[in-house]
């Protein structure tokens, strides 16, 4: 990873990995949940325990209207 992010050029990848880094590097003991109301939460929970393909298309529903815009 140290040498991917050595060699890339892109500063605003740089940017936003610093950001990452920093925020990340600044949260000891921290949770991700933290913050979020009581709502928040039980809606994560609700969302954990639901199907994984609800409300899912399959690739070709995808592709099809999106032709148009694709070069490739």
């Amino acid at each position: 990873m140290l040498s991917l992010i050595e060699k890339t050029n892109d500063g605003e990848l740089l940017a936003l990995l610093k950001e990452d880094l920093v925020f990340y590097g600044n949260l000891q003991d921290a949770d991700i949940t933290d913050g979020l109301s009581d709502e928040q939460i039980k809606e994560l929970h609700i969302l954990t325990e639901e199907n994984e393909t609800t409300d899912s298309h399959s690739l070709s529903d995808f592709k099809n209207p999106t032709n148009q815009w694709r070069t490739t």
